[in-house]
């Protein structure tokens, strides 16, 4: 991985690159939607003045995304966000007018992956949070409308996040931006807006007929060429795998990078020879003609697959920098193939941050076993060996460990002995050993469980410690929602993260909070 120095270095070419290929007409009709839409989500004075700086000439954007999870989702949307700000405040110091950009994934129909969102309660244990408003079919997640039951669902996060001093100031947030008969997208982004008021950032909903005009000519590009284009993803499949690689997206000959909307269904469309078929529908066809005509009249019906979304993307904006997690970076080769058959310059591809946060709390915890807080990797089994050979009961598992050992040994020398007089006694005993060995390993984890009864405030520590760092045995940014901490440490605990992270790492990260220091 590059320096920053080094990335900048390079992104002032790419940038003049790209601002020479950018036609002013695409970002007068961008600037224009993205100001109604920002305002309409109440952005603060930061996200106006980056909005203004877009509409200029000299402007390029540095956008990454995510799916639109419930309260802003998985902590990893946070650091996907911090690290597009940071490339972005880093390349605007060298001179080239740069912003950051959230695109929302309004477009997805997978509500199952957004519907839930999980915190700490204050006993350390894990509560997972749902809202599933009520709906038909399958639509776009953008096009769901919250009901009354994110009102219910507000009330059990009230009760299950402790109560601070930054309590009130979160959940009137809150409430403000998740309000019954608000859409589901826009009630994300205006949360969003809350959070990274401070940073300037720029949120974009592509369900906008006004963004469709720009990105009509790759959609009707896409349709005439979509034979073509899935016979070079699958050629490109089969050389990933012939290198013992699996692609990340799957290809097969009938696959397609287009979704069409059907009596509120997004429906995948797939190849059936010249024509496309709902996959739900294989009665029903439709030509390449059919779909122009229906992307003309109804532009928003035809929506991308996730390897067309960042060449839709790309079109919209004038990228230099797309900041992606890991799973992106791997389909995003793949998207190489669509960004060359439409004739648009792929953006660099730079990793998000990857942190967990670790209260001051659980760090002693792992400081008093001689641990760094990555060792809550280790499990709970071996934290709690590490703790009983701390304690008073240290001596009996050393001599277990003695024991083991030297058993080992002896049969080690009696198995070689039997294996010279009778080969079939020595595969004998290697039964028999397994059946001692797994005995002893027994009554060592008997002992453990022995020892967590005795000492049960510092299990309760353990345990607590490896939930909040490993929730569900799990990184911590793939499961826990911001809020876990935000109410802890008020607003200014993205400001103290976004000054902790290092942005020129691909390690994880593991940042430390104390209290009042957020």
């Amino acid at each position: 991985m590059p320096s920053l120095s080094t990335l900048e270095q390079t992104l002032t070419t790419a940038a003049a690159h790209r601002l020479a290929r950018y036609p002013p007409l695409t970002r007068q009709t961008l600037s224009t939607a993205l100001q109604e839409q920002n305002l309409r989500w109440q952005a603060a004075p930061q996200t106006l003045a980056n909005l203004d700086r877009l509409a200029e000439a000299s402007t390029v954007a540095i956008v990454t995304g995510q799916q639109a999870g419930l309260l802003g989702g998985p902590a990893l949307t946070i650091w996907k966000i911090l690290t597009a700000i940071k490339l972005a405040q880093n390349l605007a110091q060298r001179g080239q007018s740069s912003v950051p950009v959230f695109w929302m994934a309004s477009e997805d129909h997978d509500f199952d992956e957004v519907e839930q969102t999980t915190i700490l309660a204050p006993d350390g244990t894990l509560q997972t949070l749902t809202c599933r408003p009520s709906f038909v079919g399958h639509p776009a997640v953008g096009e769901v409308e919250l009901d009354a039951s994110i009102e219910q669902m507000l009330n059990t996060l009230a009760s299950a996040l402790p109560t601070t001093e930054f309590t009130s100031g979160i959940f009137e947030d809150l409430r403000a931006s998740y309000l019954p008969g608000r859409k589901w997208c826009d009630a994300f982004a205006h949360w969003l807006h809350r959070l990274f008021a401070p940073f300037g950032l720029i949120i974009v909903d592509p369900r906008d007929e006004r963004l469709r005009t720009i990105t009509q000519p790759v959609f009707e590009a896409i349709i005439q060429r979509t034979p073509d284009i899935t016979n070079r993803l699958v050629q490109q499949a089969q050389a990933y795998q012939a290198q013992g690689k699996s692609p990340q997206v799957s290809v097969i000959p009938s696959s397609t990078t287009l979704f069409l909307d059907i009596d509120g269904n997004r429906t995948p469309l797939v190849l059936d020879g010249y024509r496309f078929r709902p996959k739900s529908n294989v009665e029903t066809s439709y030509t390449k003609e059919d779909l122009l005509r229906i992307l003309r009249a109804e532009p928003l019906r035809l929506t991308p697959s996730a390897l067309l979304r960042p060449v839709i993307q790309d079109t919209l904006f004038p990228t230099v920098v797309q900041v992606v997690g890991p799973a992106e970076m791997a389909y995003l080769s793949q998207s190489e193939i669509i960004y060359e058959a439409v004739g648009i310059q792929s953006p660099i591809r730079w990793p998000r941050a990857s942190v967990t946060l670790v209260e001051q709390r659980h760090a002693k915890v792992f400081a008093k076993l001689g641990l760094t807080p990555d060792a809550a990797a280790l499990g709970k089994p071996e934290l709690l060996r590490r703790a009983a050979l701390q304690s008073n009961d240290a001596q009996i598992i050393e001599y277990v460990n003695e024991v083991k050992v030297s058993f080992g040994a002896q049969l080690d020398r009696l198995k070689q002995l039997l294996h010279e007089a009778d080969p079939s006694l020595a595969e004998a005993l290697d039964r028999g050993r397994e059946k001692i060995f797994h005995q002893l390993n027994g009554l060592e984890q008997r002992f453990f469980a022995s020892y967590a009864q005795r000492d049960a405030a510092r299990t309760r520590q353990i345990e607590r410690a490896i939930t909040a760092l490993t929730p569900h045995g799990q990184p911590q940014e793939r499961v826990l929602n911001i809020l876990s901490f935000l109410v802890k440490y008020g607003p200014s605990l993205l400001t103290h993260s976004y000054t902790k992270i290092d942005f020129q790492t691909t390690d994880h990260q593991w940042i430390l909070l104390e209290p009042g220091r957020a």
